[in-house]
């Protein structure tokens, strides 16, 4: 499967009542790895770098 596929393949399981960066945070709990190409298109695409660095800190604090 291509990378863009796979990128829209779990764009599309975003709950529509959820923000972008709620769907960053729930794949981020069930464990996904904020380097893999899934995670770094999705921030890519809803501008999410800044959100993304906040939350790994607050991961790493807590």
């Amino acid at each position: 499967m291509a990378e863009e596929e796979v990128v829209d393949a779990e764009s599309s399981t975003l709950n529509k009542n959820a923000t972008p960066l709620d769907h960053l945070k729930h794949l981020l709990n069930v464990g996904w790895d904020p380097k893999t190409p899934v995670i770094v298109k999705f921030v890519e695409k809803h501008s999410l770098y800044e959100d993304l660095q906040e939350e790994l800190q607050r991961r790493n604090k807590g």
